[in-house]
Order: C-alpha cells, then structure tokens, then sequence
C-alpha cells in the first residue's frame, strides 16, 4: 500500500482543495496504519507555518518517489490545468487518480473574460484527460459525476468521494437547546463562500429586505469568503436596500469562522452552483437552521431537508425564515437537520476513501453498481453480467475517442439566452468590421460561395458557368443579407462571354422596398470596369439581395466571383 497524494498549492488561508488533500492523507493513514511510512504528501508550494504538523514534500520529493515506487497509487487533487502535472501521470503506466472538486460552469463569467479563459481551460482539459486509460477519477458528488460524464467521461472510471470539512471533526457539536431565533430582536444571516457572480450575494441581499419588511426587525447580512472584483457590483447592489445592513469579512481565520457561526440565526445558500457545498454542512453541524436552494450538487444531497427548495422563489426562502420565529418551528428544523447530517459523517467518508480505492484496483464492483438505473439494480442476475462485461472493459484499458454530445439536461436558461446574444452582437460588430477598415478602404467583401445560383458550379470561391445555353432571368441572385444604416455601394466582380449578348443586368432589392437600384452595363464595358450601384439601407431589419440578370435567352458562359460592398 504506497500512496503519494499531491495538490499543487498547501499555502492558501481558505483553501477547501488543499484541505481535502490533507484530510484524505491523514484518514487514509488512519484505514492503513500498517502503511503509515508508505503514505506521503506532496505540493509545488507550500506553508509549513500554515500546516505545522504536516510532513508535507516538494515536487522533486515526488518525482523521486515515483521512480522507487513505480507500482504506487498517486492521487493528484485537481484545481486546473497544471500541464507538467497532467503530461506525467498521463505517461505514467500505473493507474493514477485525478480527485475533482468540480469547476464553475463558464456562462457565469462570460463578462469576465479573465476568469472565463480560467474556467473553460479547465473544462477543455478535464475533456483531454478523462479519455486516458491510466486515469481513475475521484469526484465530490453525484452532480460532479453527471458533469464528469457529460464531458466524456465514465462512469465506470469514477467514483464518488465526498470532500472533507474540519468540522468533521466536532465531538460536540453546537446543541440545539443553547440558541434561540434572533433572542435580541435582531436577524443574523450568514453566508460562507467566495464572493464570485453566481453565489448569490445579490438574492440574499434582497431577500434580507424582504425579512426586514415582513418581520419589522432589523437584518444583518454576514458574508464570508474571498472577494474577487464583483464585490463591487454586490456592494452597488447593496445600496437599494439602505435598510438592509451588510458585512464583508473577506478571508477569515478558523476561530473567525467559528464566532460567526455562534452569532448566526439563519444560513443562507443561494447559490446557482455548487460541486458539494461544505458551508452548508458546517452550518447544520453548528445547530444554525439553514436554508438552502437545491440546486446542482444540492439537490440530491438536500433531498431531505424540510428547507431545501427546489424552486428560486424569494417569498418562499423569506416565508422559511420568517417561520422560524415559532419556536416549535425553529425546534422542529433543528432535529430534521440532525438526520440530514447522517449523510455526511467521518464513516461515510472513510467507507467512501476504502471503495474508491477497491474500485480502482478491481477489488470491488459496488461502484459500478450506483451508476446502473433501478430497475435493472432491481434484477440482481441481469445487472451482474452487464457488470461483469463492464469489468472485462476496464480491465483492458484503452483511450477513447470522445464524441461530442448534448448531456441530457436540456434546459434553456436566461444565461445561455444571454450569452448568445453577446455572442451573436460580437459577431455582427466583427461582421461589419470591414466597413471601417481603412487599410481595406472599408470595404467587405461577400463571396460568391454565399450567393444563389441557376446551374452554375463552384470552382473554389469563385462561381463559374461553363458555355452552354441559359435562360432569360436571374441567373445569381442572394445572400439575402441585413447591413447597419448607412448608404452603400455594391460593385459587382463578373464577366460574361456570349455572341448573342450586348449587356448584362445588375441589381439590387430589399425585402422591405424592392428594387433599389439597376444598371445595364456593356460586356465590352465590363471586361474594364466592374458595374456599381449605390443604395441606402435605413432599417437594420431588412434584408438585401444582389443579383444578375440576363434579358434574353443566350448561348456563353459566366464567371462570377462575389461583390465588394462599401459605405459612404
């Protein structure tokens, strides 16, 4: 039993991911205590000072033991692309864990471009590796799994492994007798979480007005965590309720956290993502009532709590709050916590670390068992030949090739309508980008590969008809196109070769008031010159069409090769 588990940071005053690296190296010593000397950690940076009792090494510490231990598990806790990292357990032929606390889903940062760039790395690179066949992954809930799998993952290759809070390790935890709902008259609402667009700042903010209006006392709002830069947009937030009292306390230390814990009547979580969301573990495990929206990884895992909602409904989380102030109530919550909190417990955890660990190495099948649908669990002789053929695939590993797919949730939501709508302006602005580009004079060309056409054929961008007989009418005609307001000229990029032909037709029409503009041009005027018109467009709505039009019958052929537009 040799295990090496490495994090790439143990430096961080909050750091959940570093925490849960710790918390499995030390519980895994505790399972194994025949294996204590075999079982080490290791980080790229770290604090002593901050983990003093840690014996934790550096990178070249772990290279090292790779080499003496080639058969030995490493479990790699993953917090974004670490390239140097990835490439080596790639490489490595042992089978490797990558533990996945999950990443935030980029939308919530798509005005954000610093942190988008960060989120979607992280995504494309989890999608690179979860196809490699030396890799096992460790996830933090059944909501990871689900993402892990929309991204291509397996099931078959995951296991679930709940991340670890410190306050696991409460002998004694608050007693529901010793705290009463807001005894001076006060509310105290509690939120613990970075402070980052999708936790919900900005609905607790709100909701606290909400109380403040229906109770008539006051609401202080407490809020915990790291702050990025949309602090500010919270705080701007903040100020349409000048009623409302709000703290930010940033980073706070353990013995901080615990003092505003004590302090708390109510804990919120309203946030739109969570992987796991520990805070909410902690506040039931220090007696606080919470209430939560049971969304993502909290939907399953709230699943029994009387006060996790499924729907966003700000008048029922402020009805919950306002509810407690029966004592019953409040009583009544406390104790249905305490049944919750079953579910997360140091034995859970520990069965969880001893599972994953069979499960990589083939020693059990009771993973594979939780991915199957009930009712094929439920017929115990079928499920075990397909978990037998599930078997036989793993134990001959191979890298899949991903097929991109939906992931099943199809659900439309504000941010994704939102999204396209940037994504769909950007690409109008870029669009007509050209016609501000004095380097190409402003002008955009459209190819004829977007144009209509009459039996012609493409020989590369350029549309060519070879000689032959064509009737009368519009030969080319397209790409029916919107343009920004503004007048334009159109100059077409044709030639035409016939001896029943003195001239060719060019035009231009919209949808919304026809023909614009027309000129017949000489073909003896058009080997020299390409024809142009002039027009105006004064509605963005409408749409444009560019054609070529022949007035008889003819015998020839025509090569055509798009138009160039430009605004004046």
């Amino acid at each position: 039993m040799k295990i090496a588990f490495l994090v790439q940071g143990l430096f961080e005053k909050s750091d959940s991911i570093g925490f849960d690296c710790i918390y499995e190296y030390e519980r895994t010593k505790v399972l194994f205590p025949k294996y204590v000397n075999q079982i080490r950690i290791f980080a790229e940076r770290f604090d002593t000072a901050r983990h003093p009792t840690v014996p934790i090494e550096n990178l070249d510490a772990f290279y090292a033991w790779c080499r003496a231990n080639p058969e030995g598990t490493v479990i790699y806790h993953y917090c974004g692309a670490w390239e140097e990292m990835d490439a080596f357990l790639t490489k490595r032929p042992i089978p490797s864990v990558i533990r996945w606390h999950n990443n935030t889903s980029p939308w919530f940062y798509f005005s954000k471009k610093r942190y988008l760039a960060h989120t979607v790395e992280g995504f494309e690179n989890i999608i690179k590796i979860a196809a490699k066949p030396n890799l096992f992954f460790w996830v933090n809930s059944s909501f990871t799994r689900d993402q892990f799998v929309a991204l291509g993952g397996q099931t078959s290759r995951s296991a679930i492994v709940f991340p670890a809070s410190r306050y696991l390790k409460k002998t004694t935890p608050v007693q529901a007798v010793e705290r009463r709902f807001a005894p001076n008259g006060i509310i105290n609402m509690l939120f613990v979480g970075r402070v980052v667009p999708h936790k919900g700042h900005k609905s607790i903010i709100s909701l606290a007005d909400r109380v403040r209006q229906a109770t008539g006392k006051p609401v202080i709002v407490h809020f915990a965590g790291r702050e990025d830069d949309v602090k500010a947009d919270i705080e701007l937030h903040a100020t349409k309720f000048p009623d409302v009292e709000v703290h930010f306390y940033g980073e706070v230390s353990n013995a901080e956290l615990d003092g505003l814990y004590q302090i708390a009547d109510v804990f919120l979580c309203l946030s739109e993502h969570e992987g796991f969301g520990l805070p909410v573990f902690e506040a039931m495990r220090c007696g606080i009532p919470t209430i939560v929206w049971s969304t993502t990884a909290l939907q399953e895992l709230m699943v029994d709590h009387p006060l996790g909602f499924r729907y966003y409904d700000l008048n029922m989380f402020a009805g919950a709050i306002v509810a407690l102030q029966n004592e019953e109530v409040y009583r009544l919550v406390l104790s249905a916590q305490k049944r919750v909190l079953e579910s997360y417990t140091v034995e859970i955890l520990d069965a969880q670390i001893l599972d994953a660990l069979a499960t990589m190495k083939g020693e059990t099948n009771t993973q594979l068992y939780t991915i199957l649908p009930p009712a094929l669990q439920s017929q115990p002789e079928i499920a075990l030949a397909v978990v037998e053929q599930m078997q036989k695939a793993q134990s001959m590993p191979h890298e899949n090739a991903l097929v991109d797919r939906d992931s099943g949730y199809n659900l439309f939501s504000r941010y994704d309508i939102e999204t396209f709508r940037k994504f769909f302006d950007r690409s109008e602005r870029l669009r007509f980008a050209a016609f501000e580009n004095f380097k190409k004079n402003g002008q955009y060309r459209i190819s004829a590969r977007e144009f209509h056409h009459k039996e012609g054929k493409f020989e590369g961008d350029v549309l060519y008809f070879k000689s032959g007989s064509y009737s009368a009418g519009h030969l080319i005609f397209g790409p029916y196109r919107d343009l920004p307001t503004g007048n334009f000229t159109v100059m077409f990029d044709l030639s035409v070769i016939s001896h029943d032909l003195m001239s060719v037709v060019v035009d231009v029409s919209s949808q919304k008031y026809g023909l614009l503009d027309q000129k017949k041009v000489s073909l003896t005027k058009l080997v020299k010159d390409m024809p142009t018109l002039k027009f105006r467009c004064d509605d963005e709505n409408d749409v444009f069409e560019f054609r070529v039009k022949f007035e008889k019958n003819f015998n020839g052929e025509v090569v055509f090769r798009g138009v160039m537009l430009s605004q004046f």
